[in-house]
């Protein structure tokens, strides 16, 4: 997976590295209306997220996932992260079949859970993030939607 074209799952390392559908891609920014705006799309609120403390709005490109465009709401990890890193692909919200507990089951490390764009999500730990918590990309575990029954 490379930033320019994230796919439709990404591999996740752990004891046994699996790969999970892609919900959305996440790009941080310090201004999401310019952002938005200098990609031409249309945008759709989504609710803020608090592991990273940022809102912003979910946008569609035609070619690829969906885009989680997030600038900081608070003094947290986004705004740290984009002191250290600006502006730019800052990861991938990923939905495992079995949500959190399947990824705990491969091997991952998670942080402590919140809520997220996309309901219950917790991110995962990497092993090269620093103190601060300011790694460039994150990969951030969210629950699966429930599924539906067809009548």
């Amino acid at each position: 997976m490379t930033p320019e074209d994230p796919g439709d799952d990404v591999r996740i390392g752990g004891t046994s590295p699996v790969a999970w559908p892609v919900v959305a891609r996440i790009w941080r920014t310090v201004d999401v209306e310019r952002t938005v705006a200098d990609l031409g799309l249309s945008s759709e609120p989504v609710d803020p997220d608090e592991l990273f403390g940022g809102q912003g709005v979910l946008v569609r490109p035609p070619d690829g996932p969906p885009i989680v465009v997030l600038e900081p709401s608070t003094e947290g990890r986004l705004a740290a992260t984009l002191v250290r890193h600006g502006e730019g692909d800052a990861g991938v919200y990923v939905a495992p079949p079995g949500g959190l507990s399947e990824a705990r089951k491969a091997g991952l490390t998670l942080g402590r859970t919140g809520r997220g764009p996309f309901g219950p999500e917790a991110l995962q730990l990497m092993t090269d993030e620093n103190a601060l918590g300011t790694a460039q990309r994150f990969v951030v575990i969210v629950e699966p939607p429930p599924a539906t029954i067809e009548p």
